[in-house]
């Protein structure tokens, strides 16, 4: 048997192509540092100066606050006098009890359809007389006020006739009343 001679891989010619390591040298150290500075200022830029710049304007905030305050101040040194003149010409705990007499005359106007002869207004009662009207008449009218929100009760004093032919109330001749209307506050439905 014959040897014949392997085939191994050769290298039959030469790469000359060297790469020289440039880490080592001051331009490549130069561009290191720059980056780092472009970095830091990047980061001082929203670490420091947007802090800065926020913390400036709320000082500015503040000091624009401290001013308007101090003219409020200035307008609040006569309080006292202006709290004395409110109390004098506002209504009391006492009158914002009452019931507001524009709505009792109201309330009356509509619901008398008669000759109101006097009409008295006193803390929450109401003393109304009133003639012209008939018995009948009369009952729709306290109807009439005892169906309104601001009517806790009503009372009929006397109904008595101003005939003077001596023909009895009862016939349907017109009758003088005399009503005492007890008022409440209107109570709110919710």
């Amino acid at each position: 048997m014959s040897r014949r001679k392997a085939d191994y891989p050769a290298k039959r010619s030469m790469n000359l192509f060297y790469k020289p390591d440039r880490t080592t040298k001051p331009a490549t150290i130069a561009l290191y540092v720059l980056f780092a500075l472009v970095c830091l200022l990047g980061l001082g830029k929203f670490l420091v100066y947007d802090v800065w710049t926020e913390t400036a304007g709320a000082r500015r905030a503040l000091e624009s606050a401290e001013r308007q305050l101090e003219g409020v101040m200035l307008e609040l040194t006569d309080y006292g006098e202006v709290w004395e003149r409110y109390s004098r010409y506002s209504a009391t705990e006492e009158e914002r009890a009452l019931i507001d007499r524009m709505e009792v005359l109201a309330l009356l106007d509509e619901a008398v359809a008669a000759s109101m002869d006097t009409v008295s207004i006193s803390g929450g009662t109401v003393q109304l007389q009133f003639s012209g009207v008939t018995l009948a008449e009369t009952a729709q009218i306290v109807k009439a006020l005892e169906a309104s929100p601001i009517v806790a009760s009503t009372m009929v004093n006397t109904a008595a006739t101003t005939q003077l032919d001596g023909a009895p109330a009862y016939a349907g001749g017109p009758v003088q009343a005399s009503v005492l209307i007890q008022l409440q506050k209107e109570v709110s439905e919710g």
